[in-house]
Order: C-alpha cells, then structure tokens, then sequence
C-alpha cells in the first residue's frame, strides 16, 4: 500500500507491566488513542498556525475568508459569504494577532476532542525509551504489525518530524492534512525517540481492539522482576502462542541493548 510506504513493518510500543492499562496491549490486544491533551508535551496539538508567506497575498486571503466563511455559515448564499468574506478582509482582522489567538484557541480545543493518537516508536532497543515510557527497564516492548494496525484503525500512520520552528502551512491546505501535519511535528529536543504516529479523527481517548496476530514481538526489559516475567509467559502461552519473546540484556561492551529471541512458541 502507498499510504505505508517507507513505514517499518513492525512498530513498537514501551510499556510497564504493572499499569493495568498498559497490560491491556497483551491480555486484550489493545491499543488507545489518546487526546493530545493527554500527552507529556505540551506542544502537542497546541502549535499555531504559520501561512506560508508566499500565500499571503490579498486575493488568496480573501478566498480563505470564503473558506472559513461557508464552513461558519454553511446556510447562507455565496452572495451573503462574499460580503461576509470582504467585510473581514476590509477590516483587517485576517491580520489581526487577536482573531488567529482566537481561532487557534478554538482549533486545538477541537482537535484535542476529536483527534486521538498512538504514538510508536521505530526500534525495540532504544535506552532512553526503555527508560522514560517502561518503568526504567523494568518493562516491556510490544512489536505491532504496521498493516494489521493500519486495517483495523483505519487511521493516518506516518513519521514525527523533528524541527526547531513551527512549520508552515499551506493556506489552502485540506483540513485532515493541515491537522496531522502539526501533529507529526515536534520539537527537536524529542528526536530520540524516533517516533511514528497513527492519528485519526473522531478517536481521542479511544481504544482499538486488533487480532491477535496483530502482536508480533514481545521484549521483556533487562530489570524486569522475575514474578512479573512469568505472567507475560503465562499470558503468551494463553493467548498469543505465535509471537517471539526476547529479552533485552545488557551489552558487555558498549551503551547498548543486546536483544535476544529466548522463545519462539
């Protein structure tokens, strides 16, 4: 499929055992989509809109106010939206710093209830993400079939783009495009992380059940406790006898991960 090309093809998820909700990815192959109201960046969702500056020419500004008009005032006559659309630009409140203050106000409040996100990350052996997101490596790290996850979600999957400036939208753009776009985009003081988002619409705190199969990989953390790794066995063995197991040990030689298949059940 074009729509995944250039995603891996197993994805992965960090998560700490004894959070009943994490667990959820195993017992009920479950994955959520949270608000990015819910997320530790508060970035998220939140970032301004930025019009290429290319766009902003008087007759292009005056086709958006037709834009934002018809969507406001959808029972209205063109003959009403076009007076409606020339008295705003007349005014100059298209550049006015309070209307876009406002308008971004009511945009990320929108998208913070509809939009629902689950982010992932490329690798399984990643330090800082064992560390920040599975309980210091005492957690474990879910490998999730890309293609599977996009059929059952049905959502939009692409990388986060890591920058130092807010990035710059196109005046015309789609709705769905403009709004991913600043989803997908962070700072980059969060590149390590690699990340990959599955983001759609109507979906913000939203759980999605996948077929078993859907889980591929389970890595259990280096400190894991040993009562702790037994459950995940237990509920391998129960419920998800196709997927590898691996442990995550420490390498002797370098700051690095050694990720070892342990059992193929």
């Amino acid at each position: 499929m074009k729509e995944l090309d250039g995603i891996p093809k197993t994805l992965y998820k960090y998560r700490t055992w004894t959070d009943s909700y994490h667990r959820r990815v195993l017992t009920d192959a479950e994955v959520f989509l949270a608000s990015p109201a819910n997320l530790n960046d508060p970035f998220d969702a939140s970032l301004p809109f930025r019009y290429s500056k290319d766009e902003m020419t008087p007759e292009n500004i005056f086709k958006k106010l037709i834009e934002v008009a018809k969507r406001e005032w959808p029972e209205k006559l063109d003959s009403e939206i076009h007076e409606i659309a020339y008295k705003r630009q007349s005014s100059g409140v298209f550049e006015n710093d309070s209307y876009w203050k406002e308008v971004h106000a009511e945009t990320k409040e929108n998208v913070h209830k509809s939009f629902g996100i689950l982010s992932l990350a490329r690798n399984n052996d990643n330090l800082l993400m064992w560390s920040h997101y599975a309980n210091s490596h005492k957690g474990f790290c879910v490998g999730l079939d890309r293609d599977i996850l996009y059929e059952i979600v049905k959502g939009a999957i692409g990388p986060v783009i890591y920058d130092d400036v807010f990035p710059e939208l196109s005046l015309f753009g789609t709705g769905a495009a403009v709004i991913i776009k600043m989803l997908n985009t962070k700072s980059k003081h969060w590149k390590y992380e690699d990340e990959f988002r599955v983001t759609k619409g109507d979906s913000a705190n939203k759980a999605y059940a996948l077929p078993p199969e859907a889980i591929r990989e389970i890595i259990l953390g280096c400190n894991m406790p040993e009562n702790q790794r037994k459950e995940i066995y237990e509920v391998i063995e129960n419920k998800l006898p196709h997927a590898r197991l691996y442990q995550a040990q420490v390498n002797d030689e370098m700051f690095k991960l050694d990720i070892h298949l342990i059992h193929k059940f």
